[in-house]
């Protein structure tokens, strides 16, 4: 049986929490529990602040999802999305078999648009079948 997987197109993640707060709300966690948080990348001097001098300023998000999460397995074996694919609004988020047709031709397509696709390295202690594209 091939492994599930979730594709995060980085171009596309605006930053909004609704992964993490679906996945919050969907699996009934504590309040102090998270198995998605989302980081922001800019200039590491505190939540949400942009990297660079103006006008040229930069931010991005990296949606982080923790070695906790089950992929929510009980509703994809019944053929839905996990809550924090479902609720992306921006469509950031792929699910799928990591070989399937669908995740591999997404992959695809972005490789022809210049992207690089890569996991998080170890240290990170995230989970492993996080697959991210982005174009920087």
């Amino acid at each position: 049986m091939a492994e599930n997987t979730i594709l995060v197109n980085l171009e596309r993640c605006v930053g909004c929490w609704s992964c993490a707060m679906a996945c919050k709300i969907g699996n009934g966690l504590a309040d102090d529990e998270w198995w998605a948080t989302v980081r922001t990348l800019g200039s590491g001097e505190g939540i949400d602040r942009p990297a660079g001098i103006y006008p040229d300023l930069t931010m991005g998000w990296l949606p982080v999802w923790s070695k906790k999460c089950v992929l929510c397995s009980g509703r994809t074996k019944d053929g839905k999305l996990p809550y924090c694919v479902y609720n992306c609004p921006t469509e950031a988020l792929y699910y799928g078999e990591a070989n399937s047709s669908e995740i591999s031709s997404q992959i695809n397509i972005l490789l022809e648009k210049g992207y690089r696709v890569f996991k998080l390295p170890a240290w990170e202690s995230s989970k492993e079948n996080i697959v991210y594209a982005s174009k920087k």
